[in-house]
């Protein structure tokens, strides 16, 4: 890597536009790893052009084999990671090769000692726990013999990189235990917000707050595509709970919202926000609540509650998956994913029936803002991947 001369390429796998790959954290995490000297550049292996159509007629004969119904799962399979892999190995020549994805493929196994490739991860999950955490959700459609293949696939990989970086402490437990991966080849470095950092300084200015002995109402902040996995209906239920109460509480909600919620009383829904086109606005939603409030049953990393911390914003959120090493990058609570609407709603009272608490937690929040950005991210990775 940069440290010792060697060229340092970003790894995306799966998807056609850039700043959509793994939410677009393979993207902001490329534009700062450049400017800090970590990386050369992203290659994304996803096929374009004319060298799309073989992959596709590969994936609709692999979907044609699992009968009438198809099959979901494709890009977890060798027929899709072998055809983008061959077209690029030469010019990933005596590099070293962060992945994103928790595959590289059995081509990619077997040749990249020949072309000087070092490859290594820097992930936010194992298969291990995405096809399990998210059955019943994302991954209910994957193919059985897809996940089989993925999971030979994955273990190979580990066994053969140099390092292998994850998000959050359940990650680096489940490599050891689920992949009998040795410690020594295991760090720990979580991810930051997917904002590029040099749109915060005209931001970088802590909102006016009214003081806590006059705070008298709270507003929450949710950001998420998937509503019900992310805990939206038990958010909007205690804030019903509350207003009915006579609690001055309001919800605002960005992304995907059943049409029950969005019409619901102190309800503000703002839609699907494209932050390429319109990310001023996004910005000036989010740092204007008083808490994020995500409550994940299932979540590897939780991307939304990094973008409330990088605007001094603190939140609340389940016990689940990487959020607990999210959490404490800046300032907020954490609760059971079981928790009730009811029990919701008596901590959110407390919140407004004494101030005080969230002026500390925003206070705390606001002075460790810098510590969700990807350049403090590309920081640790470049200590990790020097050693």
């Amino acid at each position: 890597m940069a440290a010792n001369k060697v060229p340092a390429y970003l790894v995306a796998c799966d998807s056609r536009s850039d700043q959509r790959v793994f939410s677009g954290s393979t993207f902001h995490l490329a534009l700062e790893g450049v400017r800090g000297g970590l990386l050369n550049s992203m290659v994304n292996l996803y096929p374009r052009g004319m060298a799309v159509w073989p992959v596709y007629a590969r994936a609709g004969w692999w979907k044609l084999k699992g009968g009438v119904h198809g099959r979901h799962g494709f890009k977890f399979t060798d027929g899709f990671l072998d055809g983008i892999w061959k077209q690029k190995l030469t010019a990933l020549k005596d590099s070293l090769v962060i992945n994103n994805f928790q595959l590289f493929g059995s081509h990619f196994l077997q040749s990249h000692q020949n072309f000087g490739i070092e490859p290594c991860f820097y992930i936010d999950g194992t298969l291990n726990e995405y096809f399990g955490d998210y059955r019943d959700f994302d991954t209910a459609q994957i193919d059985e013999s897809a996940m089989r293949q993925a999971f030979v696939l994955e273990r190979e990989g580990y066994a053969r990189c140099r390092d292998i970086v994850v998000m959050s402490n359940r990650t680096a437990a489940s490599i050891k235990r689920d992949y009998d991966v040795p410690a020594h080849k295991i760090h720990m470095v979580p991810p930051g917000a997917n904002i590029p950092e040099d749109r915060f300084e005209a931001f970088d200015v802590q909102p006016e707050r009214h003081p806590a002995a006059d705070r008298k109402s709270l507003t929450l902040g949710f950001v998420g595509l998937y509503p019900e996995r992310k805990g939206l209906p038990v958010i909007a239920d205690a804030v019903r709970l509350l207003r009915c109460g006579g609690y001055d509480i309001r919800l605002h909600v960005i992304g995907r919202c059943p049409p029950e919620i969005a019409q619901q009383d102190g309800v503000s829904y703002f839609g699907l926000i494209d932050k390429r086109a319109d990310l001023d606005r996004f910005i000036g939603i989010l740092r204007n609540v008083d808490m994020g409030c995500m409550l994940s049953r299932a979540e590897l990393t939780g991307i939304a509650l990094l973008e409330f911390l990088r605007m001094g914003v603190p939140v609340l959120a389940t016990d689940v998956g990487g959020i607990p090493e999210i959490l404490e990058l800046g300032a907020g609570k954490l609760v059971s994913p079981q928790v009730s609407a009811d029990d919701l709603a008596q901590y959110l009272a407390g919140l407004i029936d004494e101030p005080g608490q969230l002026t500390e937690l925003q206070e705390r929040a606001w002075q460790r803002r810098h510590n969700a950005s990807w350049r403090r991210t590309v920081r640790e990775l470049k200590h990790v991947l020097s050693q």
